[in-house]
């Protein structure tokens, strides 16, 4: 249960986002100065800044000297960043994280084979392009397989779905390095990526689904329904 304290602090954490709503602010506006928050707010200088300060360390706002305090664009926030690190902490959660990944990348492979734009197709592409010279020049892909995903979870066009992917993928990149030093990977794995894409490029969303479960698979990556 929370003290007092803990509880005011979290009613003033609610009525700033309230303040930041009735004036319409969005990304990149400067938000009212913390004496004006103290004043619209009736609360305490202390406890306002301190509000502030956990805005801040969570990437929600920044404050640029000389200027004021502003609100960052969504990509720059750290709530899934931070709240992952304290869950996977969990050794129960540790062991879900990489069937949570198949989970989250079959579904955003079938979403991307539906809303994926033309452009976002042709990026994919130049990412299969660079693992192909890659494998070929004898070099382990890491880079170029870490693009290609980011650039299918982007494609799927759920910016809550990017966020939440991408510390599972950091955490899970001893997995990723181990699976493709192996004898023979890099080539299926690049001949994988590539029925992916193809998928994607024909709009066939169950396939494409199919064929990143069957590429996870083989990079050994549980699947769901094991």
């Amino acid at each position: 249960m929370f003290d007092g304290t803990s509880s005011k602090f979290q009613s003033i954490l609610i009525r700033i986002n309230e303040v930041i709503e009735q004036d319409g602010l969005k990304p990149g506006d400067r938000i009212p100065s913390e004496r004006e928050l103290v004043s619209r707010l009736n609360a305490g200088r202390s406890t306002v800044r301190e509000a502030l300060r956990a805005l801040e360390l969570l990437g929600i706002i920044t404050t640029k000297r000389g200027q004021g305090t502003f609100l960052q664009p969504h990509q720059f926030h750290r709530l899934v960043d931070i709240l992952s690190f304290y869950i996977l902490q969990d050794d129960r959660a540790k062991d879900n994280l990489l069937e949570t990944r198949v989970i989250l990348e079959t579904v955003a492979a079938k979403k991307a084979a539906l809303v994926a734009t033309e452009a976002e197709i042709a990026a994919l592409e130049e990412c299969w392009n660079a693992m192909e010279k890659s494998v070929y020049q004898g070099q382990i892909p890491i880079e170029e397989d870490y693009a290609f995903h980011h650039q299918l979870i982007q494609s799927a066009h759920n910016y809550l779905l990017t966020r939440i992917w991408y510390p599972l993928i950091q955490y899970g990149k001893t997995v990723r390095q181990s699976s493709l030093s192996q004898p023979s990977r890099p080539q299926k794995a690049l001949e994988e990526h590539r029925g992916i894409l193809d998928a994607v490029k024909r709009r066939c969303p169950q396939e494409a689904a199919d064929r990143m479960e069957q590429h996870l698979a083989a990079a050994g990556l549980p699947t769901p329904y094991d």
